[in-house]
């Protein structure tokens, strides 16, 4: 699970997700619950970028650079609300280590989630989204009042402790960067709410990179969402 470090190098309560997330933004289209959505990818890392209901606009559903997600939550983005387990496992079979095939031959077969989209087209196999998270969640939701330290915190989620972290970007913000580079705690307040974050109001999305056990970098990223 390889990230660009930022956006410019190369390219608690449970609430229904906003139209924009998980690198996907759908515009001023919403899919609805249980439609299929395609999105573009960028051509180098494979991250999702832009979604749209398949068939409207430009989007046909095929293509070079694009990929398909059934829209579980009907918020325009493959990553599904709930759907942020450990998918350790998944993975390990879909690269041979739990029987099947061992080299990926029978990929365009393959449909881990059962949504009926292989995954050689499922979004869900892209870079940062649901099929491919395994050391960090999709977000993290600190309350009004609470004291949080959102990077940490997210670790701390996927019942481990932090490993040492290379840095903490953020693209087209700063908001709370110090903070959060520093992994220094801090009261959410009502300003964190309502601020225009880089994702959606009280919504940042920050990348995180860290070093591995075997020495290894890897970068994820993660969307801080304030109050909800």
């Amino acid at each position: 699970m390889q990230l660009r470090s930022t956006l410019s190098l190369t390219l608690v309560s449970l609430l229904p997700l906003g139209a924009l997330a998980a690198g996907c933004s759908s515009g001023d289209q919403t899919a609805t619950r249980g439609q299929t959505i395609t999105c573009t990818t960028d051509p180098s890392s494979g991250v999702v970028l832009r979604c749209e209901p398949t068939g409207s606009g430009s989007s046909s559903g095929s293509g070079a650079n694009t990929c398909q997600d059934v829209d579980q939550d009907g918020d325009g983005e493959p990553h599904d609300q709930g759907d942020d387990h450990d998918h350790s496992a998944t993975l390990a079979a879909d690269k041979g280590g739990g029987g099947g095939d061992h080299d990926g031959s029978d990929d365009a077969s393959k449909d881990s989630d059962g949504d009926g989209i292989p995954d050689d087209r499922d979004c869900d196999q892209h870079p940062g989204e649901d099929g491919m998270r395994t050391q960090l969640p999709y977000d993290v939701r600190p309350q009004l009042g609470a004291q949080a330290t959102p990077v940490l915190d997210a670790f701390a989620a996927r019942g481990g402790t932090a490993p040492q972290i290379v840095s903490i970007t953020m693209d087209g913000d700063t908001w709370r960067l110090t903070e959060l580079q520093a992994g220094t705690a801090f009261t959410v307040t009502q300003a964190d709410c309502d601020h225009a974050g880089n994702r959606d109001v009280g919504r940042d999305r920050v990348f995180v990179t860290w070093t591995n056990a075997d020495q290894t970098q890897t970068t994820d990223h993660l969307d801080i969402r304030y109050c909800k």
